[in-house]
């Protein structure tokens, strides 16, 4: 999406790698089962009763006129974020310290907003073995590697959170990031989402 100047200070993109195309005889290594049952839940938002991919989510909703796709991030980015996160990552040398502060002020949305973490690695490839895409070298970005909550705000609507998250013998330290988002879970309307790459 950068190539088309979508950066990550207009848009955080988020790969959910399902794996429910695994019985063509090639599994995803990226896929996991949690992330086809939130793509299930998206498909109810939006009141749908089959799922497919690749799939174009935006605030919860489905996208698939990607002619709008440009002009309502802008309007997204010209909207005052209705969350504030505070995000800090410490590496070591098989760990993630992750540190996130998260704080909603409107009454009206304290009671539906959850806190997600999501650890993504960016620089990754697939050779597809079998299926439709047999033969193919897939590139892949923003891959979520740990997608972690829904983690609720206390009655003040503030949330302080600090863990330790191992980084797997197969992540690339130099490319993996982390995010944090809240959203609102009956809708998945995103209130604020914040990135940062280690690389940075």
């Amino acid at each position: 999406m950068q190539d088309r100047g979508f950066r990550p200070d207009r848009v955080i993109p988020l790969a959910f790698h399902v794996d429910y195309w695994d019985y063509l005889g090639w599994p995803d290594r990226f896929a996991q089962a949690a992330f086809t049952k939130r793509q299930r839940q998206i498909a109810r938002f939006n009141r749908s009763r089959t799922i497919y991919t690749p799939q174009l989510v935006l605030q919860g909703q489905d996208f698939r006129r990607h002619s709008r796709f440009q002009a309502l991030v802008e309007q997204i980015n010209q909207t005052p974020a209705r969350a504030h996160i505070a995000l800090r990552v410490t590496p070591t040398s098989d760990a993630l310290n992750i540190v996130a502060d998260a704080n909603v002020t409107e009454a009206v949305l304290k009671k539906d907003a959850k806190v997600f973490i999501a650890v993504y690695e960016n620089n990754l490839q697939s050779d597809v073995k079998a299926g439709e895409n047999t033969g193919r070298t897939l590139r892949h970005q923003f891959v979520v590697r740990k997608w972690i909550g829904p983690l609720a705000l206390n009655a003040q609507g503030q949330l302080h959170w600090s863990q330790s998250i191992a980084l797997a013998k197969d992540w690339k330290t130099q490319d993996v990031g982390v995010a944090a988002c809240v959203l609102n879970h009956r809708n998945g309307d995103t209130l604020q989402a914040v990135a940062l790459s280690l690389n940075d």
